[in-house]
């Protein structure tokens, strides 16, 4: 049997390794989504990840506007953009009504590209991870990118314990259904190693980050330049184990019994010879299509603002 607890706007159902956040506001409505939204996208959450430091708390600055501002573009497409709130929002609307699929192209339909509906998915994650489990963000993979359009390859997200010593190497997921996010899920882990071994050359040695990485570069960082290799650092900073969070925000399953019974279909392997802890979070969101639709509406309106207020 599970345990539920209450967690801000969330009722936290929890099996083993296992949680689901089922948003207070449970229904298939504008008013759910939009309690998403408003939830993971206020001011202060926010910033917070923009700058990725833990004790900032919004304030109405010019700086602080200017800075939500430019985040926000990172999660709207420029025909979006370009649009004003008030002509969204009637596709939104349509949307609830009609469901089509937004990364289908043209035709003036309110379009998210996938890279778009990835972004919001591992800001959402990011959130999760620090705020309700208590780990330290050692790079927001979204500021490495060049292109407000690039995807970022690789790790969704790198996360380290203090309680535990543990680095965190995460993966998400934003799907129709929890089948097809437990799919999707299943196939990345079968090269997760090879894709850790990749993250450790290319994020965690890379001297650039070495200043940036939190209460992880603090500890580590001196160590990591002197690695060759993850099984090197493994060796050289005493690594016992290693975590594996995966996030699936997903549709159509919404009891904890059904979600936990199908979370139990994920393959857990160890990886790099250590001790495995995954740590398994599902977001029930109905219909991924009407989420991302609200999303960008919310977005649209609130660059609007900050664009405003930056510029009085």
């Amino acid at each position: 049997m599970y345990d539920i607890k209450k967690f801000n706007d969330f009722a936290v159902h929890l099996l083993d390794n296992q949680t689901s956040f089922l948003h207070i506001n449970l229904a298939d409505s504008h008013s759910f989504y939009r309690g998403l939204f408003d939830y993971f996208f206020e001011e202060s959450r926010l910033l917070r990840y923009a700058e990725n430091k833990t004790n900032l708390h919004f304030e109405p600055t010019v700086k602080n506007y200017v800075t939500l501002f430019k985040h926000l573009g990172l999660y709207i497409d420029d025909f979006n953009i370009q649009q004003v709130p008030a002509s969204i929002e009637k596709e939104v609307l349509r949307i609830l009504s009609d469901e089509y699929e937004l990364e289908d192209a043209g035709n003036g339909q309110l379009k998210v590209r996938l890279d778009k509906m990835g972004k919001i998915g591992e800001y959402i994650f990011c959130n999760l991870l620090s705020e309700y489990f208590g780990f330290d963000c050692i790079i927001p993979k979204v500021h490495l990118t060049t292109d407000p359009n690039m995807n970022v390859y690789g790790i969704d997200t790198l996360f380290y314990s203090r309680e535990s010593d543990m680095i965190l190497f995460g993966e998400s997921k934003l799907s129709k259904s929890l089948s097809n996010g437990i799919g999707l899920i299943n196939k990345s882990l079968i090269t997760y190693e090879k894709q850790i071994k990749d993250e450790f050359s290319l994020m965690l040695s890379n001297r650039f980050f070495k200043n940036n990485m939190g209460i992880f570069g603090d500890k580590y960082a001196d160590v990591v330049e002197l690695c060759l290799s993850i099984e090197n650092f493994i060796e050289k900073a005493d690594v016992k184990k290693i975590g594996i969070p995966i996030f699936i925000a997903h549709g159509t399953n919404i009891t904890p019994d059904e979600i936990f019974d199908k979370l139990n279909k994920i393959q857990k392997t160890t990886i790099l010879g250590l001790e495995t802890i995954y740590v398994i979070i599902s977001l029930p969101i109905f219909d991924k299509s009407k989420m991302i639709s609200v999303f960008t509406q919310g977005i649209a309106e609130r660059r609007v603002y900050y664009e405003r207020e930056a510029t009085k």
